[in-house]
């Protein structure tokens, strides 16, 4: 698929990875290249809409939400 990316695809994007799929099995899903899944991953932390965290960062996290 080529052209503009639609919120729904950015919005499918961001749960894959919160799943830890990889990133040829996004590209696969969203049927778009591996490069422009990065390209898109890259604006979208740009535009802080993502947000990248470590294992341990995260869980630490998910502990105090959950107190």
């Amino acid at each position: 698929m080529f052209g503009p990316w639609t919120p729904e695809e950015e919005d499918l994007l961001v749960e894959h990875l919160e799943l830890g799929c990889s990133l040829a099995l996004i590209a696969d899903a969203l049927q778009r290249s591996v490069q422009a899944v990065g390209m898109k991953m890259v604006q979208l932390y740009q535009r802080g809409e993502l947000v990248v965290m470590s294992g341990p960062t995260y869980e630490a996290g998910q502990k105090r939400i959950g107190q």
